[in-house]
């Protein structure tokens, strides 16, 4: 298996064809894995070095020597999707037992040029607050990519949501989780990458309540230069999230409308952490792509429930403020971090109280 880039999720796909054991893992080497703990607990040969495919004319790119697949071991699955599975693995030789999430495909989703894709944004992204930890990634079989990412142990808000029985965060959760969001989306955007799939299956918690964002698979960097566009439509993302103008055939957008497409996202997230479900498709739905599109573009956008007493003003606000349909009047990132729900929470008490809600899920597997 060849490395390509980042580590965060291990790997073990379910479908048999791509079930990897150790023997076959031999010779895997990483793209690129540019984390202290790669350097430090590697052997002194392991140094940072060039990294050439010797089947490849493209560039070498920068790795780090000694560091293989089979240094990992899988101790559980941590969750997956229609197309990715993620695993929780252990790196072998480390001597506090260093434990990593690697994600794969089920199949190939686009090739080299897709892994490159991913890559760049990853690299990108590296060191932002509020962003999950990519250290390395691999490329297996030349067609499926490995990532391996930092572990977060309270996983996913969306796993949180289900094991509190469907009930939806306390406020002050909710606006610690937003203003992380926020934090995220604001670093994503000064280094020109939209998002483009937030939701509560890709923000993570962990026991000490921090969050984070992570998948950046749909993610896109916009070029730099006035009149530069990325495709924004719908692909293998999650429509219920996905913001009007998004919902166009073979829709483009530029900068300022990319990101726009994400602070829609954020509303949606917040309003389903809020009430436990996704407010596009509350219950089991039958409704097809097309139709889901339709409403989006056309109905009204979701909000609060008016018979809801207890959501706050400040609430209220901040979710009609993300769901604005017209992107001129949607709220910026900048402006919903002033704005009261986030700006103005006891920011200790927020801490608090989400740390209690993720704890609260989490059982003796998790740590």
């Amino acid at each position: 298996m060849r490395p390509i880039f980042f580590p965060h999720e291990f790997f073990r796909p379910r479908a048999p064809a791509a079930v990897a054991r150790d023997d076959e893992a031999e010779g895997t080497k990483p793209i690129l894995a540019p984390h202290e703990l790669f350097h430090h607990e590697a052997p002194a040969a392991a140094a940072a070095t060039v990294v050439r495919d010797e089947e490849s004319d493209e560039e070498p790119i920068v790795g780090i020597v000694g560091l293989e697949m089979s240094d990992f071991q899988v101790i559980g699955e941590l969750g997956g999707g229609l197309y990715n599975v993620v695993y929780k693995a252990r790196l072998r030789r480390c001597p506090h037992g260093g434990v990593f999430a690697l994600k794969t495909p089920y199949y190939d989703l686009g090739g080299r040029e897709e892994d490159e894709a991913v890559a760049a944004v990853l690299r990108r992204v590296e060191g932002l607050e509020h962003v999950v930890r990519c250290h390395a990634m691999f490329r297996r079989n030349e067609s499926q990519r490995v990532a391996v990412f930092e572990h977060m142990n309270g996983g996913s808000l969306d796993r949180a949501l289900s094991r509190r029985g469907g009930r939806g965060l306390p406020e002050p959760a909710l606006a610690e989780v937003a203003a992380a969001c926020l934090a995220a989306l604001r670093g994503l955007h000064s280094r020109g990458v939209v998002h483009l799939h937030l939701n509560p299956f890709h923000i993570l918690a962990d026991a000490d309540g921090n969050i984070k964002i992570c998948d950046f698979d749909d993610a896109k960097i916009i070029p730099p230069g006035p009149g530069s566009t990325v495709y924004s439509g719908i692909g293998f993302g999650s429509p219920e999230y996905m913001s009007p103008e998004r919902c166009a055939p073979m829709a483009m957008a530029g900068a300022r409308v990319a990101r726009a497409a994400d602070v829609w996202s954020l509303g949606i997230t917040v309003l389903h952490l809020y009430q436990g479900y996704c407010p596009a498709r509350p219950l089991p739905s039958k409704r097809t792509l097309e139709r889901l599109s339709y409403e989006i573009s056309h109905g009204e956008p979701p909000s609060v429930p008016d018979e809801d007493t207890r959501a706050s003003i400040e609430l209220r606000g901040f979710v009609s403020a993300c769901l604005q349909k017209c992107v001129c009047t949607r709220a910026t990132v900048a402006e919903l971090l002033n704005h009261p729900f986030v700006a103005e929470r006891d920011v200790a008490e927020s801490r608090r109280v989400l740390k209690e809600v993720i704890v609260a899920t989490m059982d003796k597997d998790d740590y």
